[in-house]
């Protein structure tokens, strides 16, 4: 018999549900479709109890997704090839990377190259998150059998099909976040969250013309924008795609992704902005394509609801629920959180313990005699180690008495620099100007240096001579962010190549 199988897509702004009944030998077939408006409805709760209130989507096993926006990636290096040993390890590598502790997430992965060493790609979900999410469907659907991530089970349904070797970048564009999956080789290799979405374009064209956001999104969708506001439009959207760019630049020198994507798939509402396909076209010189999971074959569909499918909207509630069920589909935070070990796995581990008691029997009166000798001994040497570590991060410190609270205070002045120069009358931040800094400095500039310090930066390095240092001074002195740029010490580089210069630039307030 075939089970009924709910795809639920949890957007900003709307529930999409798609129900598929899932048999062994036959093609999926779609039982019902609907879309439900989250703020007409009074609410997720009461969007949810409006979709179970049509019998077609009640008493389903769900498969939904978490926001990438609300979730931490990381990329991990291992010397393992074993999946169990990576499983094992996984967490201790991770730790020292995340904010939160490392019990208060779960974690998924899935390893994107296996060599002398394993590159592995981390998702962690706070463990909260995951919770409400299972409580807030429980009482609408049968068993919540998957929480995976958005966009995942619409790429890995993609990355199936023939012809998806190369790399791929899929766009899942919705209303206020955009999330982005670099897949090669038939893997997913990255995932990167954007704050961008349609409503960024629509803002635009409401400010440009003038009008409430209701008229400016219907514009929008009409595809009739007047010219005086599809400017506006452009410039929102190069942003964003400036941005993406810089990522795909970032991922091939880190070594993330094997090559710049081949091919470009677009996904969710968002996509569907007057001049947004052809920008990124444009700017990847990449053909772009849309995906339609009902025309790709199969799923059996009545002409009733095929006549009312929207491939952007409902591509990914398909997606989920035509998402295997299985370990390595993809990620599972759902699974790490309720399922147990198994009856053999558990008997496996109650016999390693009894064995490790009778061992720890054996010797305890050796250890008795050893132990408080040997954990001096570590303990001394934990505060030698902490004490090297702290040197290597605060050389210059002249006293360590409690290295925690002494390096929290480290942090806290390096937030403050990077969030306002340290001075909360800068008018500049430390990003804002490094980016206008890498943009003014001349190519054959040579920085050993770079100092922030309040409403002040400091600079060394190297020129061909004497001109060129004052020539990065008028450079440097014509940013919107300088107040004054004065030369400190120039001196002829012993080789006779260069000169090495000291400028002290002090930042408008």
């Amino acid at each position: 018999m075939a089970e009924k199988i709910l795809g639920l897509d949890i957007g900003a702004g709307s529930v999409k549900a798609v129900v598929l009944a899932r048999g062994f030998r036959r093609a999926h077939r779609v039982l019902g479709v609907r879309r439900i408006d989250i703020r007409e409805a009074g609410g997720l709760p009461e969007a949810l109890a409006l979709l179970v209130a049509d019998p077609v989507f009640r008493g389903t096993i769900c498969v939904t997704a978490l926001p990438s926006a609300l979730l931490t990636f990381r990329n991990v290096r291992l010397p393992f090839r074993d999946n169990k040993k990576i499983g094992q390890t996984l967490a201790f590598a991770l730790e020292p990377l995340i904010r939160q502790p490392i019990e208060e997430v779960f974690i998924d992965y899935r390893v994107t190259a296996r060599g002398e060493q394993s590159e592995i790609f981390a998702a962690l979900a706070d463990r909260p998150l995951v919770g409400e999410r299972a409580a807030l469907l429980s009482p609408h659907v049968r068993e919540t059998a998957v929480i995976d991530i958005d966009a995942v089970p619409l790429a890995s349904f993609l990355l199936q099909k023939a012809g998806f070797l190369g790399c791929t970048l899929l766009l899942d564009i919705g209303v206020r976040d955009t999330t982005a999956i670099f897949a090669g080789e038939g893997r997913i290799l990255h995932i990167r969250h954007f704050h961008f979405g349609g409503e960024a374009a629509t803002g635009a064209i409401a400010e440009a013309l003038q009008i409430d956001s209701v008229a400016a999104e219907a514009l929008k969708q009409s595809g009739e924008i007047p010219e005086s506001a599809t400017a506006a439009v452009q410039a929102v959207c190069n942003r964003f795609l400036s941005e993406l760019k810089n990522t795909q630049v970032f991922l091939l020198d880190q070594g993330r992704i094997p090559a710049a994507p081949s091919r470009i798939i677009l996904a969710g509402g968002g996509a569907r902005t007057p001049g947004f396909a052809e920008g990124l076209s444009r700017v990847f010189s990449v053909c772009v394509e849309r995906t339609d999971l009902i025309a790709s074959g199969g799923f059996e569909i009545a002409a009733a609801l095929r006549s009312s499918w929207d491939p952007a909207i409902l591509d990914q509630a398909l997606a989920l629920a035509a998402r295997p069920m299985g370990k390595g589909s993809g990620f599972n935070f759902h699974q790490r959180e309720l399922v147990p070990a198994g009856y053999e796995e558990l008997r496996g581990y109650l016999k390693k313990g009894a064995a490790a008691l009778l061992l720890i029997l054996i010797l305890a009166g050796i250890e008795l005699g050893l132990d408080d000798y040997g954990a001096r001994l570590r303990l001394a040497r934990l505060k030698q180690q902490i004490t090297t570590e702290f040197r290597k991060i605060d050389p210059d410190a002249t006293r360590i008495v409690d290295p925690v609270i002494q390096l929290r205070g480290k942090i806290a002045e390096a937030k403050k620099g990077t969030a306002g120069m340290g001075n909360a009358t800068a008018a500049v931040t430390a990003i804002d100007l490094l980016k206008e800094l890498s943009v003014l400095a001349p190519q054959d500039l040579r920085l050993s240096s770079l100092t922030l310090d309040g409403d002040g930066v400091g600079l060394k390095g190297e020129a061909r001579n004497f001109d060129a240092v004052d020539s990065i001074k008028q450079t440097f002195a014509g940013s919107k962010y300088v107040e004054t740029v004065t030369i400190g010490s120039t001196n002829l580089i012993k080789q006779g190549t260069g000169v090495e210069f000291d400028l002290r630039m002090v930042l408008k307030r």
